[in-house]
């Protein structure tokens, strides 16, 4: 639902803009590039979460269910004219992500005793893409940008909530419950649950926006992670955990 709302808001505000524009004189300009360097600030929201496999790794894990969160992010932005219609972009990001799980734990064969866990996840990237830029004119004063590449993340910050409440059945019948509360950071540390997390991350970049006149940029852009972020360290039983985060974008450019 959050994406179909950025999605078809994303397309009215195009919609406004272009119908108001002239149109160029051809969509695809293969001449030299009108600037050698185009700089620009932006901010982005959005959500992000992870791809990950710890049921299918643990089997004591009977039921999971992983949500994303919101993802907000400050940066700035470079695109070197090859061309009018091709450039190289790189940027730098300074990114905020989480997600939570909740899930149902057995902790031993009979079944005599579950857990319900609860993870809350947050943390810090420095982001940075570098990726081909496609330009196409679509009016006079309007520019479509189609960005493809690849980024690095490093987490420099992050923590984890874990909130684990357990129940078992002791050997005379009764039940016993309890809750523990661990708190611990998110990178590199041995307290997160099942695995603990690497701090490079690595993975594609797409983007599409929309420049309106001399300043103004609106697009969003979809980040998927192909390294395997989780490690545990006795290396029995290691997930695969990915990041993802889809977020958009209003950017102010330079001129």
């Amino acid at each position: 639902m959050f994406y179909r709302k950025v999605t078809l808001l994303f397309a009215v505000i195009c919609s406004v803009f272009i119908s108001r524009a002239e149109q160029p004189a051809s969509i695809i300009d293969f001449g030299p590039a009108k600037k050698s360097i185009e700089v620009s600030v932006h901010i982005l929201a959005g959500s992000s979460g992870v791809i990950q496999n710890y049921k299918s790794t643990f089997p004591e894990i009977k039921n999971l269910n992983s949500n994303m969160s919101i993802a907000p992010g400050i940066g700035a932005r470079a695109t070197f004219g090859l061309r009018d219609y091709l450039g190289i972009t790189t940027e730098a990001n300074f990114q905020s992500y989480g997600y939570n799980m909740d899930m149902a734990v057995l902790d031993d064969d009979d079944s005599r005793s579950m857990s319900s866990v609860f993870v809350n996840n947050r943390m810090y990237y420095f982001n940075i893409p570098v990726c081909m830029t496609l330009r196409m004119n679509v009016a006079r004063s309007v520019r479509w940008n189609i960005d493809l590449g690849a980024y690095y993340s490093y987490g420099f910050a992050g923590r984890q909530k874990q909130d684990i409440y357990h129940a078992e059945i002791s050997q005379i019948g009764q039940l016993v419950a309890e809750k523990v509360e661990i708190k611990s950071d998110y990178f590199r540390s041995n307290a997160t649950f099942q695995n603990a997390f690497k701090r490079g991350d690595i993975g594609i970049h797409f983007g599409s926006s929309l420049d309106f006149g001399p300043h103004l940029s609106v697009g969003f852009r979809l980040q998927t992670g192909l390294k395997n972020i989780a490690y545990t360290p006795s290396g029995i039983k290691n997930p695969a955990v990915r990041n993802i985060a889809l977020q958009g974008m209003l950017g102010w450019r330079f001129n």
